[in-house]
């Protein structure tokens, strides 16, 4: 072999070589550490959804993501002793929803924060500003006030003789990390009820328990109408809200996912909670491949969802009026 053969030999055998050992390499394994408000059954196709993101952007458990999880089971006492298990881990980026990043934000003000969603972030103290987050926390919000006040609005629509209503809101001691959140929920509904010229009877529960002795206070109030916050620890208890409210015949309106009225609540209006899962997968690609959540403006959630269940509406004996099933997004005959 000549020499200007075994130069270029042995040229080709490293390139060769060394694509064999970049093969070898394992592909970086990030953490991501997500805290979740209620329990594993009730956020399923939210944590699907989340991971779905995921895998559109490469991410995948079986080769470069550990995801560590811990739920909360919809006890938002818990959140502190949960975000300290998951620091631990030492995670690439943490992951939580409104309360939850409260949590997190009070155990950490170095590792990224995505929010999946958020009441208020600049009065929960996340962040400096929407557009400049300035701290270790970015992700997604949505204007409650907004989505308190079309909730109020829609069920007088719907039912509009209706007087008395209920406001069912998430069960926060003081101190902890949703009380801000729960307060800016329960100013928001008196303010859309006086505006309405309502009467409003608000109870507030994260357990069943405490759900079925709200419901009580409900029937002795005779409530005729029924609004529920968009709060994690309430979707821990949706089920025995929806059955609380068929029992009492009250029409309702969740902010919670389409699933409310999916699985038996008249009306649901509110942010497509699903999507923002999937889409907080792009904040933590972000974060992930070096971008600093303090410069990653949070976004808001501006188009809300409006879902009728028709089957409920028929078993109350409500009339849903045309002019919200032309507004519907989705009509569950």
């Amino acid at each position: 072999m000549s020499h200007g053969g075994r130069r270029q030999f042995l040229i080709a055998s490293g390139a060769l070589l060394a694509a064999s050992f970049a093969r070898a390499q394992p592909a970086r394994r990030f953490r991501v550490g997500c805290l979740w408000s209620a329990n594993e059954i009730v956020l399923r196709p939210f944590r699907a959804a989340f991971l779905a993101g995921l895998r559109e952007r490469g991410y995948l458990m079986e080769r470069n993501l550990t995801l560590d999880e811990r739920y909360a089971e919809g006890n938002p006492g818990r959140y502190s002793a949960l975000a300290e298990e998951l620091i631990a881990l030492k995670p690439d980026v943490l992951v939580g929803i409104s309360a939850v990043a409260v949590a997190l934000r009070r155990k950490t003000t170095t590792i990224p924060i995505v929010l999946i969603a958020s009441v208020n972030p600049v009065a929960d103290g996340l962040v400096q500003s929407l557009a400049r987050p300035g701290t270790n926390v970015t992700g997604l919000s949505f204007r409650f006030a907004e989505l308190v006040a079309k909730q109020f609005e829609l069920l007088v629509e719907i039912s509009p003789k209706i007087a008395r209503v209920a406001f069912f809101n998430s069960s926060i001691r003081p101190g902890d990390p949703g009380e801000s959140s729960a307060a800016l929920y329960e100013q928001s509904a008196r303010k859309a009820a006086s505006d309405k010229g309502l009467t409003l009877v608000i109870v507030a529960a994260n357990d069943v328990a405490g759900t079925r002795d709200a419901f009580a206070q409900l029937q002795s109030e005779r409530v005729q109408g029924l609004v529920v916050a968009a709060a994690g620890p309430v979707l821990h208890v949706q089920d025995e809200i929806i059955a609380g409210a068929r029992r009492l015949r009250l029409p309702s309106i969740g902010g919670l996912p389409a699933e409310f009225a999916a699985t038996g609540g008249l009306a649901t209006y509110g942010p497509n909670f699903l999507e923002s899962y999937r889409y907080a997968a792009s904040y933590v690609d972000r974060v992930l491949k070096g971008a600093k959540p303090a410069e990653i403006p949070v976004e808001q959630m501006a188009v809300f969802e409006l879902v009728i269940n028709m089957k409920t509406a028929k078993a109350l004996g409500i009339t849903i009026p045309q002019s919200i099933l032309v507004r519907a997004d989705r009509v569950i005959e």
